[in-house]
């Protein structure tokens, strides 16, 4: 199997402690995911974007929506695949 090369990132995911105000938002990852994606950790430098990728998360991940929660996992486990995430 030819698997892509992950690239390094530009920015270096920042320590979890950087900004406490992030506290829950971390958490919500951990109890989600079961750990806190780079992605997130970079996104700290700016606060507000992390609070709202977490509201969004929280928006599409809604026990109560229409489409069944292993469905919705399904989709974003292909849609991460097909663009080289390795989650």
């Amino acid at each position: 199997m030819n698997q892509r090369a992950r690239p390094d990132p530009r920015l270096a995911p920042l320590p979890v402690d950087t900004q406490p105000e992030l506290k829950e938002a971390f958490q919500n990852n951990i109890r989600n995911l079961g750990f806190i994606p780079n992605s997130v950790l970079i996104m700290q430098r700016k606060p507000k974007l992390v609070k709202a990728f977490a509201q969004l998360s929280a928006a599409v991940w809604d026990p109560e929506g229409e489409v069944p929660v292993g469905f919705r996992r399904l989709v974003a486990h292909v849609a991460s695949r097909a663009h080289g995430c390795h989650y």
